[in-house]
């Protein structure tokens, strides 16, 4: 059966990233994560009948394509539909770039076709092409990044601002070994319950002070299995700095300094993890906390 469309020629789409994670660990036997979603975004249009060239270095996104049409009937499309990215993250660094890049394409190519597309069906697509984030989800929430199973949603956090620190270093998320990796969480499964009941209360109750909690028990857990001295110099000075924690990039490179922006502005909170890190290498910028999720750009 042909696969009917709405008299659209193109259609565009954003999804969030976010920074690291607020959690990463073992809880109860699974691998979990809960995503630092972010106001920063990738966007993505996508074009029908187009003689325009997916970009070969988006790889992902063009697997992710082809699933797609598979997913929506519409394999018959294949080499007519098309997409260009008009906005990116930072790649390789732990902001879930190539999540928001599949996520804001797939949004993009329900529009295109006159369809919706639920968290669920993104998060079984982007499996199909590598461990996904899920910043794709309107709220946050306790993920099986592994198996694209949500257990908990969670409250997203009002007031959450962070300084974000981004290193020159970049890390292939394939190459990652996710074996030795797990045997790590696993020494640590206890730690990391304990941060997400933290986490768990202080979203549900809008304490950022036991979410910054959270966040830096997960991160001090991976500083056991890959060491960083910028985490060192930005954990000692929490208290100097009137900082909440650290989250981090689990299989990245990234951290993010959180703050409550009731008490501190951005402005001022990147001038004191300026000064906390000066001398090092690292490009700094802020963000706030938000709900994930795609949103279709209309017009």
């Amino acid at each position: 059966m042909a696969f009917l469309l709405e008299v659209v020629k193109g259609a565009r789409a954003l999804c969030p990233g976010s920074a690291g994670e607020v959690i990463q660990g073992i809880i109860e036997g699974r691998e979990v994560l809960v995503s630092l979603t972010i106001d920063r975004f990738s966007e993505m249009e996508v074009f029908l009948g187009s003689e325009r060239e997916a970009p070969q270095e988006l790889w992902k996104s063009r697997k992710a394509l082809e699933l797609a049409l598979k997913h929506f009937g519409a394999e018959h499309l294949k080499g007519q539909v098309t997409f260009r990215r008009r906005r990116s993250l930072p790649e390789g660094k732990g902001f879930a770039s190539s999540t928001a890049d599949i996520a804001a394409l797939l949004g993009a190519l329900a529009r295109l076709f006159g369809k919706s597309i639920r968290g669920e069906e993104i998060a079984r697509i982007a499996l199909s092409v590598e461990p996904t984030d899920g910043t794709f989800f309107r709220d946050w929430c306790l993920f099986d990044h592994l198996r694209g199973e949500t257990f908990l949603s969670l409250p997203v956090p009002s007031f959450l601002g962070l300084v974000v620190v981004e290193p020159p270093e970049s890390v292939d998320t394939l190459s990652v070994d996710r074996e030795k990796l797990r045997r790590h969480f696993e020494r640590f499964s206890r730690e990391t319950e304990k941060a997400f009941r933290l986490l768990e209360r202080g979203l549900e109750e809008g304490d950022l002070i036991l979410v910054g909690k959270a966040a830096l028990i997960s991160s001090s857990i991976m500083e056991e299995y890959r060491r960083s001295a910028l985490f060192s110099r930005l954990s000692w000075a929490l208290r100097e700095i009137g900082a909440l924690g650290v989250s981090r990039a689990h299989t990245g490179s990234a951290f993010g300094v959180l703050f409550d922006l009731r008490r501190t502005n951005l402005r001022e909170a990147l001038k004191r993890v300026a000064e906390v890190l000066e001398g090092e290498k690292v490009t700094l910028w802020t963000a706030r906390a938000i709900g994930g999720g795609v949103r279709v750009v209309e017009g």
